[in-house]
């Protein structure tokens, strides 16, 4: 979701648009922390602050990925040696 984005979620039967708490709670910030920025940003900035944030659980997700496929890499190179 980005400041300019225009999609919605249907809710019982009408389309509604997330807040920026909503939206920030899907970036995975927490209530404390979204609590002491929501009162001195505007809401336009809250949206493309979520918009343009990365969730710090996909990276970490991404990254044990990566490291899984390096130490199978690795593996089998160490097997090919012989």
């Amino acid at each position: 979701i980005t400041a300019t984005d225009r999609h919605g979620i249907l809710y019982h039967g009408r389309i509604r648009r997330l807040v920026p708490r909503e939206c920030l709670r899907l970036q995975g910030y927490y209530d404390w922390q979204i609590d002491k920025i929501i009162d001195c940003t505007s809401d336009a900035q809250l949206y493309k602050q979520a918009g343009n944030g990365v969730t710090v659980t996909v990276i970490e997700a991404i990254g044990a990925l990566l490291r899984k496929a390096d130490a199978e890499r690795k593996e089998l190179e160490l097997s090919e040696k012989g």
